[in-house]
C-alpha cells in the first residue's frame, strides 16, 4: 500500500470542477504533520496532516494536471487528473453591486484592514472569486459522494490576470465578477425600510428589486438572452451601524428570465483573498469586533465562524436560485455553520458553541452537506450537465429550465387508495412533504447511475406513501401531507393534501343518462379551483360526438358538444379510413345540423371555433393552458389528431386531462365566473 492514499481522486480522473477538495491519508509510519500539493503551472499549497488524515483544496488548469503530494517527511505521491471545463452549461454570473455614490469599500475591522492592506473593491473581487471556487469544490465533492460523479455548477469566467494566489502569476481563465452600478445611492441602499433584518421594515425584500434593476441596467447577458440567466449578487455597500445590518438581504428565487440570489458583504472581511490563506482563515479564532462589524444571527463571534456562516448562507441562496427549497438538514437548512469541516481535519474554538467542536480528525459524517434531494435537483439541472449524460436515453436531459412545451404531470385516482400519474417530462423524484419540509422521497435516477430512469407513468398507493413517512411525522401529518413531483424535462407539480386526492368514491352515472353499471371518477381540476361557482358534471356521449364548438377569446369561455343519438341496438357503421378526408369535408356542413342533442360546458359567446369529428373518431383528452383560470384548450383524439390551441395559447402553464388507460371520458366538471376558471374530466 502507498504511504499516501487518496480517497476521492483516481489516476487520470476526468473532473469538471476547477477546484477540488482532495481527501487523503498518510501511513502511521510516515509521521507527517504537513503535506504540500505541487502543480507544475501553479503555486504550491500547504495543508496540515492531523492524525494521518488531510484535506487539500486545490485549483486546476484546463487539461492535464500533474499533482505531486509531498509530506514534510519527504514521502511523495503523483496523480494526474484531467479538468474539462463545461462552459457550455447554464452558468451563474457572480456580481458585486455598488451604489451610485459608493465609497467602494466593505465593512472590515481595523485589525483585518491592517492585515490585508485595506478593504477596497479590488480586494472584494479577490475574496468573492475564492468564495465562488470553494462553493464549486464543496458541491462537486457532495455530488461525487452521492454517486453522481465529478460535477458542479459553473460560474461565468473571463481570461484575465489570475488573483486566486498571493503572488500575481499569469493570465488565465478565472471567475468574472460583474460590477453592477445601481441607480440607488448608498443612503437608499442602507435604508432601514428595506433592511431585511429590520422587523419593522416596510419592504424587507426590497433589495431584491434593487438587484434586478441593476442587472437590467447592466444589460448584456441579463437583457439579451433567449433563455433564463442566473445571477448571484453581493451588495458591496452593506453596513453594520452598531444596531442593524443595512444594505443586506438573504434571498433567492427570481423570474422566468432571471434566476437571482442576493446577499450582503458584511462578512466578506473574513473570507480568504487567496488559496494559500484558506487554512489560516478557516482556523482564525480572532473574536469579531462588534463595534466595527456585524455578528450576523449571533453566529459570527469569530472570524472563521463569520467566514463559514456568510459563505454558506450565500451558497444557500444560490441553492434557491438553482431550484432548491428548504430541507430538514444540510445547506438548505442552516448546517453551513460547520461548513469549515468540509475543508479541514481540525476545528478552531467556536464562540457559538463555546467549544472546539468536532474532535480531530474530522470525518465526512461530521461535515455539512447538500441534502440528497438537493443533489437530485442538481443532477437534472442544465448547470450540472456532463457530456456522457447524453449517451443515456433514460437521463432525459432538460433542454432548458421549465420547458414550456411540456405539460405538467396529471394525477388520476383509481379507487382503493391508488392513483395513476402521467408525466410527459419524466418523474425523477416523488417528494413526500409533511408541513413545510420533505420528510421522505422515492427517486428514479438514470440507468447509467444504477436507477430505473425517470418515469412517464407511475402508480402510487396511499399505503406505500404513508409507510415511507418517519413515525413521528406520520403521527402528526398522516392524514394531511403533500406529494411533490420533480420532473426531468418539464414543469413539476405539487398535489396538496394527497390523502384527500385518494379518498374518492365512484359516481353512479345513471343520473346523467348512462346505464346503471356505469360509474365515474373525477380527475383533479386544472385552473383556479377556488374561483367562481361550481359546474356540475356535464355528461358526454363520447363515442357519438360529431362536432365541438369552442367559445374563446383571451380565455376559455365554454365548450359545446354536438352528439348524434344512436340506436343502442344498432352499432354505428364506420366507413373505411380511406374516405376520411372526403367525409370530413362533407360533414363540415352537416355534422352540427344532424346532431339531435348538444350539451354546453361553460357559457356561449359570439367568438368560437368549430372542430368536426370524423366517423369513429373520439375525444381522448385535452391539453389545457391554465393558471388562475383556463386560458386555452386543445382537443386530442383517438386518430392522433391534436387541434389548434383555442384561447390564449401563451397563457399559464400546460396541463393534460386524459383518461387513464382502459378508461373513457364520461363528462366534464369545473368552475365558472366570467369565463371557465377550472375544468376536470370524469372518466370510467
Amino acid at each position: 500500500m502507498s504511504e499516501i492514499e487518496l480517497f476521492n481522486l483516481q489516476e487520470n480522473a476526468l473532473v469538471t470542477s476547477p477546484c477540488l477538495i482532495i481527501h487523503g491519508k498518510c501511513s502511521k509510519q510516515n509521521g507527517s504533520k504537513n503535506i504540500q500539493v505541487q502543480h507544475p503551472a501553479l503555486p504550491t499549497l500547504n495543508f496540515p496532516v492531523i492524525d494521518n488524515f488531510f484535506k487539500a483544496t486545490i485549483i486546476l488548469n484546463p487539461g492535464s494536471n500533474r499533482l505531486t503530494f509531498v509530506t514534510d517527511t519527504n514521502i511523495s505521491k503523483v496523480v494526474t487528473c484531467i479538468y474539462s471545463p463545461q462552459y457550455q452549461n447554464l452558468p451563474i454570473h457572480l456580481c458585486l453591486l455598488v451604489a451610485n455614490d459608493s465609497p467602494l469599500e466593505f465593512d472590515s475591522p481595523r485589525s483585518q484592514k491592517d492585515k490585508e492592506g485595506g478593504n477596497n473593491l479590488d480586494l472584494a473581487i479577490r475574496k468573492l472569486r475564492i468564495g465562488g471556487r470553494l462553493m464549486q469544490a464543496f458541491t462537486n465533492e457532495q455530488m461525487l459522494r452521492n454517486g453522481f460523479g465529478h460535477r458542479t455548477f459553473q460560474f461565468v469566467e473571463e481570461y484575465t490576470w489570475d488573483t486566486q494566489f498571493q503572488t500575481r502569476q499569469q493570465m488565465r481563465n478565472t471567475i468574472k465578477i460583474h460590477i453592477l452600478r445601481s441607480d440607488k445611492s448608498t443612503k437608499e441602499i442602507r435604508d432601514y425600510d428595506i433592511a431585511q433584518q429590520n422587523p419593522k421594515a416596510k419592504d424587507g425584500g426590497g433589495l431584491f428589486g434593487v438587484a434586478m434593476d441593476a442587472l437590467k441596467k447592466y444589460g448584456g447577458p441579463f437583457t439579451n438572452s433567449d433563455k433564463p440567466v442566473q445571477a448571484a449578487v453581493m451588495f458591496l455597500d452593506t453596513h453594520w451601524d452598531g444596531k442593524l445590518i443595512t444594505g443586506h438581504a438573504a434571498l433567492g428565487g427570481g423570474t422566468s428570465d432571471i434566476k437571482l440570489a442576493i446577499f450582503g458583504s458584511h462578512g466578506l472581511y473574513s473570507w480568504p483573498p487567496s488559496m494559500e490563506q484558506l487554512i489560516p482563515y478557516m482556523l482564525d479564532s480572532t473574536e469579531a469586533s462588534t463595534k466595527e462589524v456585524a455578528n450576523d444571527c449571533n453566529e459570527c463571534g469569530t472570524h472563521w465562524e463569520c467566514l463559514v456562516v456568510t459563505l454558506g448562507a450565500f451558497m444557500h441562496e444560490i441553492g434557491h436560485l438553482l431550484g432548491c427549497p428548504h430541507q430538514e438538514n444540510g445547506v438548505m437548512l442552516r448546517d453551513y455553520t460547520r461548513l469549515n469541516r468540509s475543508f479541514l481535519t481540525q476545528e478552531a474554538f467556536s464562540v457559538r458553541t463555546k467549544s472546539y467542536g468536532a474532535k480531530p480528525p474530522i470525518y465526512p459524517k461530521e461535515e455539512c452537506g447538500w441534502h440528497r434531494l438537493d443533489m437530485l435537483r442538481f443532477l437534472y439541472h442544465p448547470s450540472f450537465t456532463l457530456p456522457e449524460d447524453y449517451y443515456d436515453p433514460s437521463f432525459m436531459r432538460p433542454t432548458r429550465l421549465n420547458n414550456p412545451g411540456i405539460a405538467e404531470p396529471s394525477l388520476y385516482p383509481l379507487g382503493n387508495g391508488t392513483c395513476t400519474i402521467n408525466s410527459e417530462g419524466g418523474i425523477y423524484c416523488v417528494e413526500i412533504v409533511c408541513g413545510d419540509l420533505a420528510r421522505a422521497y422515492i427517486e428514479y435516477i438514470p440507468k447509467s447511475l444504477g436507477g430505473q430512469g425517470p418515469q412517464h407513468k407511475l402508480t402510487l398507493s396511499i399505503q406505500d406513501i404513508r409507510s415511507r413517512i418517519p413515525p413521528d411525522h406520520l403521527a402528526k401529518h398522516g392524514n394531511d401531507f403533500k406529494i411533490s413531483l420533480l420532473v426531468a424535462n418539464g414543469p413539476g407539480k405539487t398535489f396538496d393534501n394527497f390523502p384527500n386526492q385518494m379518498n374518492i368514491s365512484t359516481i353512479p352515472m345513471d343520473r346523467y343518462g348512462f346505464g346503471k353499471n356505469v360509474h365515474g371518477i373525477k380527475s383533479t381540476m386544472l385552473g383556479g379551483g377556488n374561483r367562481g361557482s361550481e359546474i356540475d358534471i356535464i355528461p358526454l356521449d363520447i363515442a357519438n360526438i360529431v362536432a365541438v364548438r369552442i367559445y374563446h377569446g383571451g380565455a376559455l369561455d365554454g365548450i359545446r358538444f354536438y352528439q348524434k343519438r344512436q340506436d343502442p341496438n344498432k352499432p354505428p357503421t364506420i366507413p373505411s379510413r380511406t374516405y376520411a378526408g372526403k367525409l370530413t369535408n362533407s360533414m363540415k356542413d352537416l355534422a352540427i345540423k344532424e346532431a339531435d342533442n348538444n350539451v354546453l360546458f361553460g357559457k356561449e359567446t359570439r367568438n368560437y371555433s368549430d372542430v368536426i369529428m370524423e366517423p369513429g373518431e373520439i375525444i381522448t383528452g385535452f391539453n389545457v393552458r391554465c393558471g388562475a383560470w383556463i386560458d386555452a384548450v386543445q382537443l386530442i383524439t383517438s386518430y392522433g389528431r391534436i387541434t389548434q390551441m383555442f384561447g390564449n395559447a401563451n397563457g399559464g402553464g400546460l396541463g393534460k386531462l386524459i383518461a387513464p388507460e382502459g378508461k373513457y371520458i364520461l363528462g366534464l366538471y369545473g368552475r365558472m365566473s366570467n369565463w371557465v376558471d377550472a375544468m376536470g374530466i370524469v372518466y370510467g
